[in-house]
């Protein structure tokens, strides 16, 4: 017998979502200002590669536009 996939509420998915995005945005300003991975990971309580892969692609990002 199949299990029964579990009924995700579609608010609490939306809610996640803009959890998600706001933490990035929190991620992108602290490193601008110059705030250490270990303390913003420590803050917003999630994994240190979430704020390091963040943190690369902001790098190669900005390596980017000065190369403009």
């Amino acid at each position: 017998m199949a299990k029964k996939r579990a009924v995700k509420d579609p608010i609490a998915v939306a809610l996640d979502d803009v959890l998600t995005v706001v933490q990035n945005l929190f991620i992108l300003e602290a490193l601008k200002a110059g705030m250490n991975v270990d303390d913003i990971r420590k803050i917003l309580r999630i994994d240190k590669w979430r704020v390091s892969n963040i943190s690369k692609y902001m790098k190669q990002e900005m390596k980017r536009h000065k190369r403009r």
